[in-house]
């Protein structure tokens, strides 16, 4: 494509294409997640317009990345702004690469994304030794940047010489942001994952800041943009009972995908998934779980079934679909009120694929049949582990600092997996 061409793609009206969703924090390239409309789409492989990615001054584009923080003194700032419609915009998911050329001790430069009233949204930093950041702290104009308006900084040993990916999604609606801090590398490393209430209410700025000392600072591959399916504060109160295997549980991660999208958007959890549950006969049904819950209805009741099914020696269609059919009807019975949700799991590496592909055919009968909303992860999205790249990036078998590592045997999805195709998957369904 023509550099002219590309330029005038980069800052397009949400409405104005259908794109993938926000980029998982690997450098794979991201199966697709689900449409969205993209607001700003920037590689940095030539210049921009506005020049310079809209900063007056301390930045560059350059080698392919943005540089800012060039030749800025002690407590000082530049910022972008933010075009209408970007700041408009309720419900947005930002992905962005990070890294610091900061070499000398007592040296900090970062980040700040503020509102039009000088809020904080998020903010990130660097020192030799420390990777900060962000979610609250004083209100600022963005004029400069001394110490009294530095955000109110969580810290974490890192490797400056590392580039890192930062995978935010950003509710106004809530004023909540959810954040993901991961290095930038096909086995990536989680940094920092959670969710916080923030005082800012839109997004307005991009504020490269020099805190003190000195160290250009790169951003890379800048991709904003709005959800297609946005709660916009829809579910906020709701409660979720969550069924079903690990891939629900959360394996040995306590935060899985619905307990992610039940914190993203205010919505009261009860989980009662377990690790190794079939919808067949044995002795961890997922129809005891549902037997065993609480009477009193929830809003929302979400559950998967099958992966621990899936093995083509011992499969029988016919028994699965009554499993199947009594797991539903047990739901149905015990909360008529509630709407019912079923989670079809992502394209699986580690299970036969005619055997999916019966028990796919099985689930959406049954769903068909009694009403059952599907979170169609299967084919609604294309994270697929039969390819090992996904396998490798998306998903996980054990933690590593507290986190889901990568390289997993591609059944349970790791954060980037959870964020960029099981939440989103979700939250459609659920609106």
């Amino acid at each position: 494509m023509h550099a002219d061409q590309r330029r005038s793609r980069r800052f397009l009206r949400p409405t104005a294409v259908v794109a993938v969703l926000v980029a998982a924090a690997v450098t794979v390239v991201a199966p697709t997640a689900a449409a969205a409309g993209v607001l700003i789409d920037e590689t940095f492989s030539s210049q921009t317009s506005p020049a310079n990615f809209g900063f007056p001054s301390g930045a560059a584009v350059t080698g392919g990345v943005l540089n800012v923080t060039r030749g800025m003194g002690n407590y000082t700032t530049s910022a972008k702004t933010f075009d209408a419609p970007v700041v408009r915009e309720r419900t947005l998911d930002l992905t962005f690469d990070w890294k610091t050329a900061i070499a000398t001790s007592g040296n900090k430069t970062g980040i700040e994304l503020r509102d039009s009233e000088g809020n904080l949204v998020f903010s990130l930093a660097g020192t030799t030794t420390e990777l900060r950041y962000g979610l609250t702290g004083p209100v600022s104009d963005s004029t400069s940047a001394p110490d009294s308006l530095n955000p109110a900084w969580t810290r974490t040993a890192y490797d400056r010489t590392k580039w890192y990916t930062i995978n935010l999604h950003l509710d106004f609606a809530l004023q909540r942001v959810q954040y993901l801090i991961s290095t930038k590398e096909t086995a990536a490393r989680v940094m920092a994952s959670g969710t916080a209430t923030v005082t800012g209410k839109n997004l307005a700025k991009l504020v490269a800041c020099n805190y003190y000392g000195s160290g250009v600072q790169s951003i890379d591959n800048f991709r904003l943009t709005a959800p297609a399916n946005a709660a916009n504060g829809s579910l906020r109160g709701k409660t979720m009972y969550a069924f079903g295997d690990s891939i629900v549980a959360g394996h040995n991660y306590s935060r899985g995908f619905t307990h992610l999208t039940a914190e993203r958007e205010l919505m009261t959890l009860t989980k009662y998934a377990i690790n190794g549950a079939t919808i067949g006969a044995g002795g961890n049904q997922i129809v005891t779980q549902v037997q065993n819950a609480s009477a009193q209805s929830p809003d929302y009741v979400v559950f998967d079934g099958g992966t621990n099914d899936a093995y083509p020696a011992t499969f029988n269609r016919s028994a699965f679909t009554s499993a199947f059919d009594t797991t539903v009807r047990t739901m149905r019975a015990k909360w008529p009120n509630a709407r019912i949700v079923y989670v079809a799991v992502h394209k699986l590496g580690s299970r036969d694929w005619n055997t999916q592909l019966a028990i796919r055919d099985v689930t959406l009968q049954v769903c068909a049949k009694y009403g059952v909303t599907v979170a169609d992860v299967f084919n609604g999205t294309t994270l697929d582990t039969r390819i090992d790249s996904h396998r490798v990036a998306y998903t996980f078998n054990g933690l590593v600092n507290g986190y889901p590592g990568t390289g997993g045997t591609g059944t349970h999805p790791n954060l980037a997996g959870i964020t960029s195709f099981y939440v989103p998957a979700l939250t459609a369904a659920l609106i």
